[in-house]
């Protein structure tokens, strides 16, 4: 009977296999790995997240509409890596968007009913990985701000390359009617779908074939100039010397209707016959 006890406290402290104790040092080590697996992703992708800073200039227009806009096209695709962020160069912060702006998303399914503007700063242009502009004053305010942030710093529309030189600034349209807002949209609008397919955002070679750029026409040299205005007037001359040869008739033969003169009269009249 003792024997058996013996036997039966010795079957009691000894663990099963599928029982957890706390002596037993791989359990608590699985329990963890779950963890430790999710937060080394979440650290990787917090390190891999990328800044995009789109600019206006109260941060109420068309910064928030791009960012709102951008974002949508971000969740379409499920790209979860770029952080969309909006600021202004001469602006105060907590000023609520338009409502011509919030007008214009309204269609997408888009709210920017929590924007607040916020005043941009040199911080967020040292953190930004792409800062986009709407106009060249927005791009320069930038630069007085952080001439660090030249080589990531350009237009909107530019980087996109979505137009012509000359029309690239997107005009503010803060106290404009609708149609104004209408067409400010359609331009960010453009913008931004061929921007969701750049490097920056894909990390891939970017599909959108860009145009060549527009080289500047060259300017004739001295020489050259020289040569164009000695050579432009020869040509007229030329032609007029021609047509006066070609009207006045040869000094050897009879144009044809010409009355004849009389040969050491006085006047150039000719002389009728039988008058004296």
């Amino acid at each position: 009977m003792a024997k058996q006890n013996a036997v039966n406290n010795r079957r009691a402290a000894t663990p099963s296999k599928g029982s957890a104790t706390a002596s037993d040092p791989a359990k608590p080590a699985a329990l963890h790995r779950p963890l430790k697996g999710l937060l080394t992703r979440r650290m990787r992708e917090t390190h891999a997240r990328k800044i995009l800073l789109f600019l206006s200039t109260g941060n109420t227009c068309r910064s928030p509409m791009a960012a709102g806009y951008f974002k949508k096209l971000l969740e379409e695709r499920k790209i979860r890596n770029i952080d969309v962020r909006s600021a202004g160069v001469m602006t105060i912060a907590g000023l609520l968007a338009t409502d011509e702006s919030k007008l214009m998303l309204e269609p997408y399914g888009i709210t920017l009913d929590k924007h607040r503007s916020q005043p941009l700063t040199e911080e967020m242009l040292r953190r930004a990985d792409l800062v986009l502009g709407m106009t060249p004053f927005h791009v320069q305010t930038a630069l007085r701000v952080s001439p660090a942030a030249r080589i990531k710093t350009v237009l909107l529309k530019e980087y996109s390359q979505t137009d012509q030189p000359k029309n690239r600034p997107i005009p503010d349209p803060m106290g404009c009617t609708l149609e104004v807002y209408k067409r400010c949209f359609r331009q960010i609008k453009l913008a931004c779908d061929k921007l969701v397919e750049d490097r920056f955002v894909t990390g891939k070679s970017s599909k959108v074939t860009r145009p060549p750029a527009i080289k500047p026409p060259v300017a004739p040299s001295a020489p050259s100039k020289l040569r164009a205005r000695r050579s432009e007037p020869a040509a007229p001359a030329a032609a007029a010397k021609a047509g006066g040869a070609a009207s006045r008739p040869s000094g050897g033969r009879k144009t044809a209707g010409a009355k004849p003169v009389a040969a050491g009269s006085g006047s150039g009249k000719a002389r009728r016959p039988g008058s004296k």
